[in-house]
């Protein structure tokens, strides 16, 4: 595994502008949405959050308070089946395993309805690039800007695109557009 010497090692990503001009409507759970708190700072009172980390729910809630903040595992999550209309993923599943992402789409599956859709953003991650810093700017639906960055300190495998795609139709989703770029990529799916 590589280790960065200093700060600069990790900034190999130039910053990305992501343009988000609109997301899922009716009630949408999101998916490790701590941190920033894009999603529900664009859907508000009709997203609920879902993230394991205490102190990044404590970190984005300021930024959309309308929104339901849930402590919570993604992969086994105490809501009944089809809770939900749509659901979220924004800059999360880089910090998971392809194991835990498995986990994380059949819970997900679970919880939407029978024509939900699911949107997910994420970092092209590769062992070879090593530890990482990806500094985003997101134009919202309203065209305000937010500055954020993701990155990881440690990166044990890769995720692809296709990797992904195919742990999405492992859990039952079908792909139905693909949005990639060098850096990041989007996926929007619904239930089969």
């Amino acid at each position: 595994m590589k280790i960065a010497n200093n700060l600069e090692d990790f900034f190999k990503y130039p910053r990305q502008t992501i343009n988000i001009q609109t997301i899922p409507t009716g009630s949408i759970v999101d998916i490790g949405g701590g941190g920033e708190g894009i999603i529900a700072q664009i859907g508000k009172k009709n997203v609920t959050v879902v993230d394991k980390l205490q102190s990044e729910i404590d970190e984005a809630k300021p930024h959309a308070p309308e929104a339901k903040w849930i402590l919570a595992d993604a992969s086994n999550l105490d809501f009944p089946d089809s809770h939900f209309d749509n659901a979220t993923a924004f800059f999360s599943g880089m910090y998971m395993t392809k194991e835990m992402i498995a986990r994380v789409f059949q819970e997900t599956y679970r919880i939407l309805n029978s024509s939900g859709e699911f949107w997910f953003w994420d970092a092209v991650v590769s062992y070879d690039i090593g530890p990482f810093i990806i500094p985003i700017r997101v134009i919202t639906p309203n065209s305000e800007e937010i500055e954020t960055a993701y990155g990881k300190r440690r990166v044990t495998e890769d995720h692809t695109v296709d990797q992904v795609s195919n742990l999405l139709n492992d859990a039952g989703f079908e792909v139905e557009r693909i949005t990639e770029n060098q850096f990041w990529y989007f996926l929007k799916c619904k239930k089969k």
